[in-house]
């Protein structure tokens, strides 16, 4: 697809991605989120570039906007002389955002270049608050689970779903405990690093009928069995109780735990065990972290041998899918591309295609199945989300002296031109996609614009995204969805 298409897709007004109208209508049955950890508008804008043609989500049909990813607050922990009060200094705001100002200093080795760029960094939001944001309706500080500004627990969507007799999966390809598996599950900590805690809860509460994701004790990042368990992610305990078959969740009813590539593809139709976690038999990521042949921060996708005889993103969601979407009351599905972030930590553009590339062949393999519509749904009782939790300082080759500069393209199956301006997160709004039943409730969600006309140099030059809302819409938005579904079922009803 010839680039000028491809830009034009890219910053087309949202207005012109509601072909054909979206209604409110109904509250959807199912809903299924898909998160790209990390995924802002020039992650996803790479991997376009890289692919030769926009994204299933810019085509007709679906909602395109903004959200906001603002923390409560920076500081991480649970106490302030008003806990739940706004920071005013870190809320969105674009004067600030797109401030083109020259700004000397730095941080980490990177400099600040711009005046925008070092408020886009000094105000950054972590994983922890933004999925928490997403999964309850309520910001809450850096570094909190599903808990207000205050450390009380919040309530979630995932749980709002099971106590109506909804069935719930969580899918990652991170460690299952991370921040946003964990935010998405119902796990409730004032501390995201307290991994074993939040996997007990995830495992206990009787929330999650489904987990799949990365963090297997035995296995390093490439694959490898390891000459002795490391229990990073779920406590030794919990680990051989899930092994034993004998840890239990709060109704009593056993995890089953798999790790075999071949029986987890086997899932994708048929019967399936349920609660049910897979677990592949890889350390922190399915790919991401696995060793390089030469200098990851260089190399092309694919260049690095993947590692083999895994599972990928798309077949964890898949076999979860499959083990979900016979409920009768329906069901809520969380999937996470969660190494898209740690690519951008990393600052490999070769691994950040490549995580974008699984996150999208695991978006058209649900979506295949909602076109379908044999299985019991599809897009007129089933809503389809794909947003991010955060953004990266990601812009273009002489971003460091061209304020805000756009990737450049070099053709398909080449890496475009880019600059890593940091390795940690932004405070830019991040893209929001939304198609099916309900999608139309977020074109109905007041936002503001994200533009600023910038007059200070011999030429005027205009930066623009989408409108935004702040990210907690999306979740008091599901909360609704939810809540429209009646009176919660006894729990007999729920398989």
């Amino acid at each position: 697809m010839p680039a000028a298409r491809i830009l034009a897709a890219l910053i087309a007004p949202a207005a012109l991605a509601l072909a054909p109208p979206l209604a409110a209508g109904a509250p959807p049955k199912n809903i299924i989120v898909f998160i790209a950890d990390g995924g802002g508008a020039n992650a996803h804008r790479a991997f376009e570039l890289w692919r030769g043609e926009p994204a299933l989500y810019r085509g007709p049909g679906w909602f395109r906007g903004s959200a906001a990813t603002y923390a409560l607050r920076l500081s991480p922990r649970p106490g302030a002389s008003d806990p739940l009060a706004q920071d005013p200094r870190i809320v969105y705001d674009p004067a600030k955002a797109w401030d083109a100002t020259p700004s000397e200093g730095g941080a980490g080795g990177y400099p600040s270049c711009f005046a925008g760029y070092r408020w886009l960094l000094a105000t950054a939001p972590d994983s922890a608050n933004t999925a928490s944001a997403i999964f309850t309706g309520v910001p809450t500080y850096r570094g909190a689970i599903d808990v207000d500004g205050a450390g009380n627990p919040t309530r979630t969507v995932a749980e709002a779903a099971s106590e109506r007799g909804k069935a719930v999966g969580i899918v990652t390809s991170v460690p299952f405990s991370h921040a946003t598996p964990a935010a998405a599950a119902g796990a409730h900590v004032p501390d995201r690093d307290m991994y074993h805690e939040i996997a007990h809860q995830m495992l206990t509460a009787g929330v999650c009928d489904v987990i799949a994701g990365a963090g297997h004790p035995d296995f390093d990042d490439s694959g490898a069995q390891r000459a002795k368990p490391a229990f990073d992610f779920v406590s030794e305990e919990d680990w051989k109780a899930l092994r034993a078959g004998t840890l239990t969740q709060a109704d009593g009813a056993t995890w089953t735990l798999v790790d075999d590539t071949q029986r987890i593809a086997s899932f994708s139709s048929g019967e399936v065990p349920s609660p049910l976690i897979m677990v592949p038999r890889v350390g922190q990521t399915l790919q991401e972290r696995r060793a390089a042949r030469g200098d990851a921060h260089a190399e092309a996708p694919g260049e690095s041998p993947r590692n083999a005889d895994l599972p990928t993103l798309a077949d964890l969601s898949l076999a979860a899918l499959n083990g979900i979407d016979d409920d009768p009351d329906g069901f809520f599905l969380m999937i996470e591309g969660g190494a898209v972030d740690w690519a951008e930590h990393d600052n490999r553009m070769g691994r950040l295609i490549e995580e974008m590339t699984d996150f999208h062949d695991t978006i058209e393999a649900v979506c295949r199945i909602l076109d379908a519509g044999d299985r019991g749904y599809d897009w007129s009782n089933t809503l389809v989300i794909v947003t991010a939790d955060h953004d990266h300082l990601l812009w273009g080759p002489e971003s460091d002296t061209i304020p805000f500069q756009p990737l450049t393209d070099n053709g398909p199956g080449q890496i475009p031109g880019y600059r890593w301006l940091f390795n940690s997160h932004s405070n830019q709004p991040v893209p929001l996609f939304a198609r099916g039943a309900g999608a139309g409730a977020f074109a109905a969600l007041p936002s503001k614009p994200d533009v600023l006309i910038d007059t200070s140099g011999a030429t005027s030059r205009t930066f623009e995204r989408p409108p935004y809302f702040h990210q907690s819409e999306i979740g008091k938005t599901l909360m609704r969805f939810v809540a429209a579904q009646g009176e919660a079922p006894t729990a007999a009803t729920k398989p």
